[in-house]
Parts: structure tokens; sequence; C-alpha cells
């Protein structure tokens, strides 16, 4: 299954092949891999569509609501995928925690806090 599940095009393969290449997952997460690769073959055919119909595109409504449409529907997926992913590098056996740093956290706060404390000294 190095070439991943049934279906998959160009795109999906890559992922396929090269996320099991670097992570190490349950098979819960080994679905939501397939899914995150069957989405990144979606978007690169919704890409296609996108260049090869923005070629034609002018400034009439309604060619405009058809592109608009599919731009929506991309980013929707673009999120989907974003999602799954985060999710499946939770899922990662042996993932190593967040490194932190001592002097502070790792929020927005803690790093105004950190300039202000080296701000002052």
């Amino acid at each position: 299954m190095s070439e991943g599940p049934a279906g998959l095009g160009e795109r999906g393969r890559r992922m396929w092949r090269e996320s099991l290449a670097i992570w190490s997952l349950t098979p819960a997460h080994l679905v939501l891999l397939e899914e995150a690769c069957r989405i990144a073959d979606r978007l690169e055919l919704l890409n296609t569509i996108i260049v090869r119909g923005s070629v034609d595109v002018n400034t009439d409504a309604a060619q405009f609501a058809d592109i608009s449409g599919l731009l929506a529907e991309s980013r929707q997926q673009s999120a989907a995928l974003k999602a799954l992913l985060a999710e499946i590098r939770q899922g990662q056996h042996g993932a190593a925690p967040a490194k932190v740093d001592p002097a502070g956290g790792a929020g927005v706060s803690d790093l105004t806090a950190r300039i202000a404390r080296k701000a002052q000294g």
C-alpha cells in the first residue's frame, strides 16, 4: 500500500508516500490521511478548473459567480485539509511534545511579556 489507497491521483499518492515516510500513524489516523490525500487531489482538480476558467473570465457578473463558487469550494476544501493534517500530526506515534521557552509560554501574550522584559533590562 506504499502507493496509497486505490483511486488516488498523482498528488494524493505523493502525499501518502511522503507522509508515511515521516509519520508512524494509528489505523484511525491512516483513514484521516487517506481522506486528506483525496482532498489534495480534489484541490488539484479545482485549481485546474479555476486556472482554466479564469483565462476566459471577464467582468460579466454571471461568469464571475461561476468561478466564485469554485473559489469558495476550494477555500472550504483547503480548510478541511488543514484540519485533517493537524489531527494527523497530533496522532503520530512518538511525537515529541512542543518545545516551550523556559522563560515564558508560547502564546502572543507571553511573547509580548518577554519583549517587555527584554526592553527593561
